[in-house]
């Protein structure tokens, strides 16, 4: 070894020993209550340098630190805090901590002249506040542990076996860990790199940010924050005392929800005096499946700046017998922020100073906040008064003794108006969530996580890990999955890089079906995949059948290549022989109609046949602009029953011919003739939200409806094609959410064929409808409910409406025994005007999700001004079936 490479590797262990000894000091110890029970996930924070750590569920904690003197912060909710300076050398140093039981006070005046509560006040303040600390802090980044710890505490004796098979065991830890580094900026821009994670079952939680960007100061999920503009519709608060910290008074307030309902919390949140921003959070989310406790802590990164440290969710699972507990904490520390330089935070801060002393503690004046001196990271700007009109009047909102509901919103209104007026016009791209994986990540050292885990692990998850190796070594020597047993049941190949193939097996629905047109059916399907450079991506599917009563071979192929991924660029080549529906897209799923033919006799389902070719193509002319083209040339023939098979017939049913009931052509049977038809439709949505996923766009949302235009037309000669129609279609389509109202949803569709002259079946305007039978498939907002399939096909004007308004309480919701469920309800209403019928009209009431399964709706409709019928069905949207019985 020569000289120079002797020096590099002296220099290596150098600074190897010199990083090692950086970390190999701070403090470690147990937090315990004063009966010497543990506090579980109590946080130790320390504000000078933004670093901290939570302790574990038996309470244990360690906090690595360089040599120094520190001001130590142990807290946790419902005890005092405690701050302690500790003076850390070589080694760790042992810190036992006994936190006392919180005691509050009320103040002394507890209710106002008016017999409101004094917590009114309090969240007035707090609420009207709200959209300043929402964008107080326009960047920051932070580095997260997360863990998650669960344990199945039931496991149902029925599934027990399947389950242990799969390694999972009651009693039983599965652990995830996960360090990453954050980085987040206004108004939803988010980047997180993943340095390492590991799990102890087959999954491995990569993003911590749906936990520690959870805040309070907004609704998440629909769940309603009691800081919401609308928390005084759904929430009634109570002062149940205050406390003081650090010369600060901490008021703890009671959220009491007016009514029961999965969209609301219930507990207790912190608020400070003064600053009116959040403390600490202590909150159940109670919906029938699951419930949410949620406990946050916020500590100083910065002055006048308060982020949650901390955060602790305790989740209890009951589903049809089995339970399941859940522990989730996520510890923040080494916050580096970024005031909102378009807030001219001076402003915000001096007003919060003069507020009022109305509902202090006896004997206390409330603590003011940080002198200017002691802000280095604010920019302090030379005037504080008002400089706009928006300013002077919330100058004039927040110098009020107090504030009515009114002029609470309006004080929240101007604040949200004011962080807008210096933004730019927001961008379409919503770069919510951006994740990078170091190569490294999965593959970290016991001792590597032993050195960076800032939170000790329990026995009970250690041993998890450990179950987890061993169980890795067994399943190393498990034979891989038989390629026979691939044939059979179906299975993925993998062929080569970016390359595979999936095939549906032998078992199954989709390997066999029934009509009675074809009789049995046996068929194959194959489906290649190839993911190119750039998102770019091939497929192509081959589905080969054979018809046993009519003995008869049938094959297609449909290919899709999507070039230019961005633009949503795709190209689409299909032939082939099929059996096929008149209604195509529109008409009835198979799987139904097999069901129905077989059990009930009933053959709802029509079907011709026809060898085709096909191209289309679509892409974004402009963003929000599509434009889709579409040529195909198909010979089609009409077919007959050749099949009378059932199983079951309870209704003494019979079989009907292979004619659609097309009202005035119930009789006509299609003749054999080719066909080539042209489609064009253009579509346009204003301002289309979008994220960008690798190279491919993927479309959001819009505050506008989309508007479309769509032709057909069938052109006579070409390849001795005998169709020859023109059609034209407009159609607008929006669904938009009203706050605390619902969501609403209306499709409107105006068409004419300006052309019928050669028009055949399957050229016309298939109507979305039912049928008579007792299950259909499923139910989207533009479908009607009762209509008799094929019967109401357009061949001249026609004018189809559908208008839905869905949610969560609005008629059964209100009992307080399903208050708390997930179902839920809608109403909705439905139009259809042709030339040749009477203007069809339907309403209609449902319950969704009943049982995370089932789908109810009742119906009412009318032809003309004259009542048709009343009517409810009952769907199962896992299997798209529908069950309807006409009353």
């Amino acid at each position: 070894m020569n000289v120079s490479s002797s020096l590099k590797l002296i220099f290596f262990f150098c600074v190897l020993f010199v990083h090692l000894s950086a970390f190999s000091a701070g403090i470690r110890g147990t937090i315990t209550n004063p009966e010497g029970e543990a506090v579980p996930f109590a946080t130790v924070y320390i504000a000078e340098i933004h670093r901290g750590t939570t302790a574990n569920f038996d309470g244990h904690y360690e906090l690595q630190l360089n040599k120094g003197n520190y001001e130590v912060r142990f807290q946790y909710l419902g005890y005092q805090t405690q701050v302690l300076q500790i003076t850390v050398g070589e080694d760790f140093k042992e810190v036992n901590i006994v936190l006392e039981e919180q005691q509050y006070a009320l103040p002394e005046v507890v209710v106002t002249a008016s017999g409101e509560d004094p917590a009114y006040y309090i969240m007035r303040r707090a609420i009207g506040l709200r959209e300043y600390y929402l964008n107080q802090v326009s960047e920051y980044s932070s580095r997260v542990y997360l863990k998650g710890t669960g344990v199945l505490t039931k496991i149902p004796a029925l599934v027990r076996r399947q389950m242990e098979r799969e390694g999972i065991e009651q009693d039983r830890y599965f652990v995830s860990e996960t360090i990453s580094e954050i980085q987040f900026s206004l108004p939803n821009n988010l980047e997180t790199r993943v340095l390492s994670t590991r799990s102890s079952g087959s999954d491995n939680q990569t993003s911590p940010m749906m936990f520690v960007s959870m805040s309070l100061y907004r609704d998440i999920n629909g769940i309603i924050s009691p800081l919401s503009r609308s928390a005084f519709q759904v929430y009634r608060f109570e002062l149940a005392g205050a406390f003081m910290e650090n010369g600060h008074q901490v008021n703890r307030i009671k959220v009491i929800p007016r009514r029961n309902g999965p969209d609301l919390y219930s507990g207790y949140i912190f608020i400070k005096d003064g600053s009116w921003s959040l403390h600490s959070v202590d909150l159940t989310v109670e919906q029938s499946l699951f419930s949410i406790g949620i406990r946050q802590q916020y500590n100083p990164v910065a002055d006048n700046v308060w982020m949650p440290v901390s955060h602790d969710f305790d989740i209890e699972v009951s589903v049809m017998g089995l339970e399941l507990n859940y522990k989730y904490m996520a510890s923040v520390s080494d916050y580096s922020i970024t005031l909102n330089p378009d807030l001219n935070h001076e402003f915000y801060v001096e007003r919060m100073k003069d507020g009022s002393d109305l509902f202090l503690l006896q004997g206390q004046r409330a603590g003011t906040l940080e002198s200017r001196e002691d802000r280095p990271e604010i920019a302090i700007r030379q005037s504080l008064q008002p400089q706009t009109r928006r300013q002077q009047r919330i100058d004039e909102l927040m110098a009020k003794q107090d504030l009515t509901n009114r002029e609470m919103r309006t004080l929240n209104r101007l604040i949200r108006r004011e962080t807008k007026a210096a933004t730019p016009r927001p961008s379409l791209e919503i770069r919510e969530f951006s994740m990078e994986i170091d190569d490294s990540a999965r593959v970290r050292t016991a001792d590597y996580w032993q050195h960076n885990r800032p939170v000790p692990l329990t026995p009970e998850e250690l041993e998890s890990f450990q179950e987890q190796e061993d169980g890795d070594d067994e399943e190393k020597e498990e034979p891989k999955r038989s390629l026979l047993r691939k044939m059979v049941f179906g299975g993925r190949y993998d062929l080569a890089e970016n390359w595979h193939l999936r095939q549906n097996g032998f078992v199954g629905l989709s390997a066999w079906d029934f009509n009675t047109v074809d009789g049995l059916v046996m068929s194959q399907r194959l489906n290649l995949v190839h993911n190119a450079p750039g998102d770019r991506r091939f497929t192509a599917t081959g589905n080969a059948s054979w018809a046993f009563s009519r003995e008869r071979f049938n094959a297609h192929v449909t290919t899709n290549y999507l070039y230019h991924p961005f633009k949503r660029a795709s190209v689409n080549l299909a032939a082939g022989r099929s059996t096929t529906d008149f209604a195509t897209q529109q008409g009835l799923d198979p799987t139904i109609n097999a069901f129905a033919s077989l059990f009930f006799k009933l053959n709802p389902l029509k079907l011709y046949e026809k060898d085709f070719i096909r191209a289309s193509h679509r892409f974004d002319l402009l963003h929000g602009l599509v434009l889709q083209t579409t040529a195909d040339y198909s010979i089609r023939r009409p077919l007959q029953n050749n099949s009378d098979f059932h199983i079951t017939n309870p209704g003494d049913n019979e079989y009907t011919s292979n004619i659609p009931a097309i009202s005035g052509w119930e009789a006509m049977e299609m003749p054999a003739h080719n066909s080539f038809t042209l489609e064009g439709k253009l579509s346009y949505t204003h301002r289309h939200y979008y994220m960008r996923r690798g190279q491919s766009k993927v479309m959001m949302y819009s505050n506008y409806p989309t508007l479309s235009l769509q032709y057909r037309e069938g052109i006579k000669g070409v390849l001795e094609s005998e169709t020859r129609f023109r059609q034209l279609e407009l159609g607008i389509n929006q669904s938009f959410n009203v706050r605390l109202v619902g969501n609403f949803s209306y499709d409107l569709r105006a068409g004419k064929f300006v052309n019928k002259d050669v028009l055949y079946t399957p050229d016309f305007k298939h109507i979305a409808t039912s049928h008579d039978f007792i299950f259909m498939d499923g139910s989207p907002i533009n479908r009607f409910r009762t209509l008799d399939l094929y019967r109401y096909n357009a061949s001249d004007e026609y004018f189809q409406g559908h208008l839905q308004y869905e949610h969560a309480r609005i008629l059964v919701k209100r009992l307080p025994w399903l208050s708390r469920t997930l179902m839920r309800e809608k109403l909705f209403f439905n139009a259809l005007a042709l030339p040749s019928e009477k203007p069809y009209f339907e309403a209609g009431y449902g319950l969704s999700q009943i049982f995370l399964l089932l789908n109810v709706e009742v119906v009412t409709g009318w032809r003309g001004s004259k009542h048709d019928y009343t009517g409810f069905r009952i769907s199962l949207p896992v299997s798209s079936g529908e069950a309807q019985v006409r009353l």
